[in-house]
């Protein structure tokens, strides 16, 4: 039996909308914004480069394990109580790491974050869904794309800013993103709440991973771009800003933060400009863009060719937002909208898993092997996952891939 509270009402809202996609651009911005600072944080610590990787892994483990346990924690207590209280924990978690001063608090700082951007992007990643007015039903693949694909570019850009504007620079840069989000988190438990509450929150806390059986084809083929797109992500977030420093010898924290920038930037431009594409299009741009620009980045490395890896990042950008945003116009019309939370969840895994694992690999690489060695396995893995993608795609029988494509994203389940 469903239990309904009495706030609930159906509800479509623009305004809503685009509040969920400033909710979930500026989760994401919270993430990259500490990357240009990175570097700044290894010297004042006295940390080597496997302790200052750890620092950027620990937040995917919080996010990951929170996935597992209360990936529909939002099915049981509502939208907006888990977003709200996702958002609040989000602005302690950057308290902490704006005035941490040790190694330990930094790492719970992360762990913390990565609780908080957990609940955030798997809770309003459904409530988006469910405050779209019917006109803008077919774009809400398109916001969970472009929106966090934004954020990122945001988050790193205004890090690297303010750490050339500014002396010191973390305080002030985290107290803008921490009132930025106090301020959305409020306006958030003004929405009205559009979903049953169902009994069984103890049990949902169970370690799970569920797909929708109509779904589950679907997202095992677009798997390889997930990867191949969230571990481009993961690279450039966790050593961008070292490449930039160290291979190119950029000294402005804002080029360095660019680095990120870029990539997010060109992501979240060429997702919207290309969206009414067909998801099969998208996907093979993406995947070709992500295997070329890789290893073009590579040369661009040995060859210290800075010009190059700058406008090479732009055609990485293409293929990780283009990837990503046709995987999930791939996936989303097979899935029900009870189901949505759980599916995004799984989602949200394999992406993190991605994002995470491969870059703490290569952390640990580079104090082995040295920075330009390990850049260029991750590459040559990175760009294998999406050679692996773009013949899934190619080999499929053109009736199969029409018939995969069909819904159109006006035509979203729910």
């Amino acid at each position: 039996m469903s239990i309904q509270p009495a706030d609930v009402r159906p509800s479509h809202s623009t305004t809503g909308f685009i509040l969920t996609i400033v909710a979930i651009a500026l989760a994401m911005a919270a993430s990259t914004a500490s990357s240009p600072f990175y570097p700044q944080i290894q010297d004042a610590l006295h940390l080597d480069i496997v302790q200052i990787t750890l620092v950027f892994a620990v937040y995917p483990a919080g996010l990951l394990a929170t996935l597992l346990v209360a990936g529909s924690l939002c099915d049981h207590l509502g939208r907006r109580p888990v977003a709200f209280a996702g958002l609040l924990m989000l602005a302690v978690s950057l308290a902490l790491f704006a005035w941490g001063d040790s190694l330990g608090i930094l790492l719970v700082a992360r762990i913390l974050q990565g609780i908080a951007t957990a609940l955030v992007v798997a809770t309003v990643s459904t409530y988006m869904a469910e405050l779209a007015p019917p006109a803008l039903a077919g774009h809400v693949a398109l916001a969970n794309a472009a929106g966090p694909a934004a954020g990122l570019a945001i988050g790193a850009v205004f890090g690297g800013i303010m750490l050339d504007l500014a002396s010191p620079a973390l305080t002030p840069t985290f107290s803008v993103m921490i009132v930025l989000i106090v301020v959305i988190a409020a306006l958030v438990w003004l929405l009205p709440e559009v979903a049953l509450r169902r009994p069984g929150v103890v049990g949902s806390l169970l370690p799970r991973l569920r797909v929708p059986r109509a779904a589950a084809p679907t997202l095992l083929r677009v798997t390889p771009a997930i990867i191949a797109s969230w571990g481009t992500g993961g690279l450039f977030i966790s050593l961008g800003a070292h490449i930039a420093a160290e291979v190119f010898e950029a000294q402005s924290h804002t080029l360095q933060g660019a680095t990120v920038g870029i990539l997010a930037a060109s992501a979240t431009a060429a997702t919207i400009a290309l969206w009414r594409w067909s998801s099969r299009t998208l996907l093979i741009i993406g995947a070709l863009a992500l295997a070329a620009g890789t290893l073009a980045s590579i040369v661009a490395v040995l060859t210290a060719s800075a010009l190059g890896y700058f406008a090479i990042i732009v055609v990485i950008g293409v293929g990780f937002g283009l990837s990503y945003a046709g995987s999930l116009r791939l996936v989303l019309p097979h899935v029900a909208r009870e189901d949505r939370a759980g599916l995004f969840s799984v989602i949200y895994v394999i992406a993190y898993l991605s994002f995470s694992v491969p870059a703490v690999i290569a952390g640990a690489l580079i104090s082995l092997i040295g920075l330009i060695p390990a850049i260029i396995g991750y590459g040559v893995l990175v760009s294998a996952f999406a050679l692996v993608a773009l013949v899934a795609l190619l080999v499929q029988r053109p009736g199969a891939a029409r018939a995969q494509d069909a819904p159109e994203p006006s035509r979203v389940v729910g």
